[in-house]
């Protein structure tokens, strides 16, 4: 069984097609159809199936993937034998919260690109359920996100610290009582997807006060929705760090509630027994050394 088939199974599942994939790996996408089907004959089992205009994985598919991940992991550690005094390389696939992503993770990147210029760092933004299944199926090598039950089982997981989630509003904002139980408020809530474990909180929240809102505007990016909420269009629940330079300035405040300034714990995961590549063991103790900024 041919080590660059199996890569290209994983590359074609990591990058969504065969198109994709070929651009990825320098190949033409003939080259990836011909490797697929060799390495669906060698198995006997069709890894792909089409649904509409999409390729998914078959059951099949998806158990011959963790396996395959596995093997290429083991390859990968046998040719760093011989690179343990050189510096750390190939790829490292690190899939992030998009507030940690965009507000507090420029020294770990600055300093893991000085110290492993010859790894190719992949980072991508992702909701905190979406990290775990990834960390869990080997679609990244490392999720950093925010505490949602994940599961320990499946993961190694390590605390990075916590951040104060808070209720943020513009300063004439109408409607600041989150206190009084049994509200019917004309306000509107800014938030992202319905994963988000800063939607599902508030959320909750406002069902144990009964608590009902005018509407909800759902935003899939975290600088739209705080620039969403300082035009007076409604109100926000972001980590205070989010939101630092406008709540010195003014231009956010923070309402009074039971819920704003709960914290929400941070942490990185990866799944349990594999191997700890040097880049990720570098990446890791950046991680340890740089975080939590503190939400002063």
């Amino acid at each position: 069984m041919e080590l660059k088939n199996l890569r290209t199974f994983q590359t074609v599942v990591d990058q969504g097609s065969y198109q994709r994939a070929a651009e990825r790996l320098g190949y033409t996408q003939s080259t990836i159809t011909v490797q697929i089907q060799q390495l669906e004959e060698e198995l006997g089992v069709p890894l792909f199936e089409r649904m509409g205009r999409r390729m998914v994985l078959t059951e099949a598919g998806e158990q011959a993937l963790c396996q395959a991940r596995d093997l290429l992991l083991a390859a990968d550690r046998l040719l760093e034998l011989g690179r343990r005094d050189r510096e750390p390389s190939g790829t490292l696939r690190v899939d992030m919260a998009e507030t940690l992503l965009c507000y507090q993770m420029q020294p770990v990147i600055r300093a893991f690109r000085e110290r492993a210029p010859q790894v190719r760092l992949v980072l991508r933004s992702r909701n905190c359920v979406r990290i775990a299944e990834n960390v869990r199926t080997g679609a990244c090598d490392l999720g950093v996100g925010y505490d949602m039950d994940w599961n320990r089982d499946a993961l190694e997981v390590e605390s990075l610290g916590a951040y104060d989630i808070v209720l943020l509003a513009p300063p004439d904002f109408s409607a600041p009582d989150f206190v009084t139980p049994g509200q019917r408020k004309e306000a509107s809530l800014v938030t992202d997807e319905p994963d988000s474990i800063f939607r599902r909180r508030l959320e909750a929240y406002l069902r144990d006060r009964e608590i009902e809102l005018d509407v909800t505007l759902e935003l899939w990016s975290i600088e739209t929705i705080k620039r969403c909420v300082m035009s007076n269009l409604g109100f926000t629940y972001l980590p205070r760090f989010v939101a630092r330079e406008e709540l010195a300035d003014g231009r956010l405040v923070e309402l009074k509630a039971p819920i704003s300034g709960v914290p929400a714990p941070a942490l990185c995961a990866w799944r349990r027994g594999r191997w700890v590549t040097p880049a990720m063991e570098l990446f890791l103790n950046l991680l340890r050394e740089h975080l939590p900024v503190s939400d002063c």
